[in-house]
């Protein structure tokens, strides 16, 4: 509501128009009171556009309006044109209406350009201590590495790194040579891995082989293990490609027996009945006896090599040397089992009249898989199946020995079948287990 002390002196002057227009001084009324109205009641109707919406510097006017007058119309909340506003001799406060001039009241009035930001487009922002618009997807440049990466104030990490970016928000480390990124990029630590271990041998997840060997090292970004007794790195060198197997080649092997420990020696393949025993073929020492009277297809029987102790076999083989003479039917399954009795998943199974005339060495990789922990294992399970007959009265397999390839596992079985044992719980009548010095 406008106050009385600027009410009268406004209804004053249109009374002294309105007789102006009726005596003829005034020709063209009409014009004049567009004229007023455009000015918005001279000084004070300056005020009233500029303080209402805070616009830009308020202008000049060509009438004179009160101080008084252009005051009160400023606290309105029309807004208005602000550059029709009163600085004229007698306007006084309308040289103020323009009070408001910040982005946000330019903003709100429409008098004086965009505002309430920070002035950059869609997608960029200015950060602190910066004085130009970033696209956090990219960040800044910043010498070799990017800072502004993702968010304000985080700086791509170049720990043994020569240079970074960002990309889709996410630092990228390239990397110096011996080192890689092996927990990914959303870690921001560079590259953080020395690609010189056993781990993360010359990149990132390559980790050397425990098969055949004693220990393993990295040098120079190549696995280079140390053998067991009687296995041998015969492909160390290979670049085509590097593989790395470990100590892949058995030299007990009973197709490739061989008295040397290097890799170009003679290789002879042993007889039907014999064994490869550090490198010569001979009659077993000693062998293990497992005895079934199978006769159906549905009967399991369960004997097991017992570890002392509860070996980490993981990543290795274990080989286990077995023979069935004259076997017509029925099958040998050989599993592994934990220290917290989870089986191995994938149980190799072998028909047991492909042993039934000479000595086979039956290989099966020791991995952890599911609940099933190679790093503790607890026994190697043999079980004889009935499946497909006809079977003999009685079904024998022998055993000269269960090795893993790290030697972990060493069970010769010269002087006795211990520690082999056979389950109480999953039985085939009749069977037993027993030891002879040498095949019959």
């Amino acid at each position: 509501m406008e106050r009385k002390s600027s009410w009268w002196p406004r209804a004053g002057a249109i009374t002294g128009l309105l007789f102006l227009a009726g005596s003829g001084c005034l020709k063209d009324f009409d014009a004049l009171s567009a004229e007023y109205i455009k000015h918005g009641g001279a000084g004070g109707g300056a005020g009233k556009g500029g303080a209402s919406g805070h616009g830009a510097t308020g202008g000049t006017s060509p009438s004179a309006g009160t101080g008084d007058s252009a005051g009160e119309a400023g606290a309105a909340a029309t807004g208005g044109e602000g550059d029709t506003g009163g600085t004229g001799a007698t306007s006084g406060a309308g040289a103020t209406s323009g009070a408001g001039a910040t982005n946000g009241g330019a903003n709100q009035a429409g008098g004086g350009g965009k505002g309430g930001s920070d002035g950059c487009g869609p997608g960029l922002t200015i950060c602190p201590g910066s004085t130009t618009c970033t696209n956090l997807a990219n960040g800044d440049p910043d010498g070799t590495g990017v800072k502004n990466c993702g968010e304000c104030g985080t700086t791509c990490s170049l720990d043994n790194a020569s240079s970074a970016t960002c990309e889709a928000a996410v630092c990228r480390a390239k990397c110096e040579t011996g080192f890689g990124n092996c927990n990914g990029d959303d870690k921001n630590d560079g590259c953080e891995a020395a690609l010189t271990t056993i781990a993360a041998c010359g990149a990132c997840g390559e980790v050397c082989s425990t098969n055949g060997t004693a220990s393993q090292a990295c040098v120079s970004g190549t696995c280079t293990p140390t053998c067991t007794e009687r296995y041998s790195d015969c492909n160390a060198g290979s670049v085509d490609p590097l593989r790395d197997d470990g100590c892949e080649v058995y030299l007990d092997a009973l197709d490739k027996c061989t008295l040397t420990d290097g890799c170009n020696g003679a290789h002879v393949a042993c007889g039907p009945l014999q064994v490869c025993n550090a490198g010569s073929c001979v009659a077993p020492q000693g062998v293990a006896v497992l005895s079934t009277p199978l006769s159906d297809s549905p009967q399991k029987h369960r004997f097991a090599d017992l570890f002392s102790a509860v070996p980490n076999l993981e990543g290795t083989n274990l080989t286990v040397r077995a023979y069935a003479p004259g076997a017509t039917g029925g099958s040998l399954v050989v599993y592994f089992s934990d220290d917290q009795s989870a089986s191995s998943p994938s149980p190799v199974q072998r028909e047991l009249k492909t042993l039934s005339d000479h000595w086979v060495d039956i290989i099966i990789p020791v991995v952890s898989v599911g609940a099933f922990n190679a790093k503790k294992v607890k026994q190697v399970n043999l079980e004889l199946w009935g499946g497909v007959g006809p079977w003999l009265p009685m079904t024998v397999v022998y055993v000269d020995s269960v090795r893993s390839a790290n030697l972990a596992v060493n069970d010769k079985f010269d002087a006795s079948y211990v520690p082999m044992v056979q389950s109480t719980q999953q039985t085939v009548p009749g069977s037993t287990l027993g030891w002879v010095t040498a095949v019959p």
